[in-house]
């Protein structure tokens, strides 16, 4: 008898013309695996929980020698100009909304923004405000409460007293990506949720899952 055997590949990620227009957002290589899959599925037989298990195994491209810990800038005086990157749970999203400049060189312009609560796995807490285009990226990108995120370039500020407030503006040329989503509303969900046992052995996917474990149990989603 002879045996079929079926050879799943993935085709290059177009590159977009980009020429001139800043991206707010980042790429995911979990989420391109699981989208060249959905597209091979089409002409190809193959099994699904097969072909599944490939999609999910997480790949994230991120160096945490470069993320800073919200417990870290909490301890430190925050230098005037500094840029951080994190990786945090989403706790709350709001907007993006549209508000009028009150000061200024736009003074009377409308922009957006868009809003979060941000958290970790050690139970600390941060403010999140994205303005212009970058709330509205980001907003299309469909943030949601749950998600495990990872954003560049943001601009920390802490006033005495007061919790840790991100500012993500389009001159410092801030990214994001979502890394897994915890609580999955669709099918297309899944794409969002590699399977993250798969990866123990990588720095990075262990964060993505202590955060995804730690926002679980405190919204009371596992018992």
């Amino acid at each position: 008898m002879n045996e079929q055997t079926t050879v799943i590949t993935w085709p290059p990620t177009p590159v977009a013309d980009t020429t001139g227009v800043p991206s707010f957002l980042r790429t995911s290589q979990s989420q391109s695996q699981f989208a060249a899959l959905d597209q091979t599925q089409e002409t190809t037989s193959v099994s699904y929980s097969d072909a599944s298990s490939i999609a999910r195994f997480p790949h994230f491209q991120i160096s945490l020698h470069k993320v800073s810990s919200l417990a870290s800038l909490y301890r430190e005086n925050i230098a005037r100009g500094r840029k951080v990157n994190v990786l945090l749970a989403t706790l709350e999203v709001e907007g993006p909304d549209t508000v009028r400049v009150k000061k200024g060189l736009d003074a009377g312009k409308e922009v957006s923004v868009l809003r979060m609560i941000l958290g970790d796995e050690d139970g600390s807490v941060c403010k999140l405000t994205a303005w212009r285009d970058v709330a509205d990226a980001w907003g299309a990108l469909g943030v949601k409460r749950g998600d495990i995120i990872y954003l560049e370039n943001l601009a920390p500020m802490r006033e005495p007293g007061s919790s840790i407030t991100l500012t993500a503006s389009p001159y410092n040329k801030p990214t994001a990506e979502i890394c897994f989503r915890t609580m999955p509303y669709t099918r297309e969900d899944n794409r969002l949720r590699p399977d993250l046992r798969l990866g123990k052995s990588d720095a990075a996917v262990k964060k993505v899952a202590a955060l995804a474990q730690w926002f679980e149990q405190m919204a009371g989603l596992v018992g």
